[in-house]
């Protein structure tokens, strides 16, 4: 496999805080990677410094492409921006040298895509926090990179938004783009990812793709589905009859039924299902 970019021995300290320790790895050419860990473990900070936005305290990075194309989407894009989604995106595209036919045409077309068209008129900063989402999102693929950055991108995201990423980055992954990404609660990337690292407390190691993580599955109902999609702690949804099927991690079970119970819905069934491929195919 050819190498696109290179980490060696990388160390990050802030005010004499260590948030990385001698952490090592490669992205691969036209390769899906993720760097998972908690919160805090400085996953973060490793994207911020392949972006090329930090530097590191010491260690080396080698880029094997001479003038690299990135595309960097930031865990909190900027919401305080006084632009329509059109006019940022289309003052994005003209810094970066699109063509003014091919940007509007690939504007209109993400917009449409991510459902952001029916949003269009409203100042970024008076939109949704999925909404700011998906104009961070769209901003970094209006060109085709060679290596896209994704830091939690899922955060804010409705479920149709999050499978049109998902289907953004494999259409991408076809053009010979490179992905590196960071998720914590989301499972909607292990299918496509190749390339595995766990961080915690600032060390790497590599981490092992054939895990399965236990789910449970809650039938609840009187719940109203746009409250539940606020929730990130849930992994998927969807309803039957009167029922809504809420998918989660078993450690965040409790949380979310007690959630349901102070909404004074009500619960019918909770059972431990497999995390098989029938579930990741909800994601396809």
């Amino acid at each position: 496999m050819n190498r696109l970019v290179e980490l060696e021995h990388i160390s990050k300290a802030y005010a004499n805080k260590s948030i990385l320790h001698d952490v090592s790895f490669t992205i691969f050419k036209n390769q899906v990677t993720a760097i998972l860990g908690g919160n805090g473990a400085g996953k973060s900070t490793i994207l911020r410094i392949v972006a090329g936005l930090e530097r590191p305290s010491s260690g080396k990075i080698t880029y094997f492409s001479k003038g690299l194309k990135i595309g960097y989407i930031p865990e909190r894009f900027p919401k305080h921006l006084r632009f329509t989604p059109g006019e940022y995106l289309s003052y994005v595209g003209k810094v970066s040298g699109i063509p003014d036919a091919e940007l509007k045409k690939t504007i209109a077309h993400f917009l449409q895509r991510f459902q952001l068209d029916k949003w269009n008129r409203q100042r970024i900063m008076n939109l949704s926090k999925g909404n700011i989402q998906k104009v961070g999102i769209i901003q970094a693929i209006l060109q085709t990179p060679e290596l896209l950055i994704l830091d939690e991108p899922v955060s804010g995201l409705d479920l149709h938004a999050q499978k049109e990423l998902l289907a953004v980055i494999k259409e991408l992954k076809e053009q010979g783009t490179s992905i590196l990404l960071t998720y914590h609660e989301s499972t909607v990337f292990k299918p496509i990812i190749e390339t595995a690292y766990y961080l915690d407390k600032g060390f790497i190691a590599k981490a092992d793709l054939t895990k399965r993580e236990p789910i449970k599955l809650l039938e609840v109902k009187q719940i109203d589905e746009s409250r539940v999609k606020q929730w990130d702690e849930v992994l998927y949804m969807e309803r039957k009859a009167d029922r809504l099927l809420l998918y989660v991690h078993v450690e965040h079970s409790d949380r979310i039924l007690f959630r349901v119970l102070q909404l004074k819905g009500s619960i019918d069934r909770v059972i431990t299902i497999d995390h098989t491929e029938k579930f990741n195919n909800k994601y396809i």
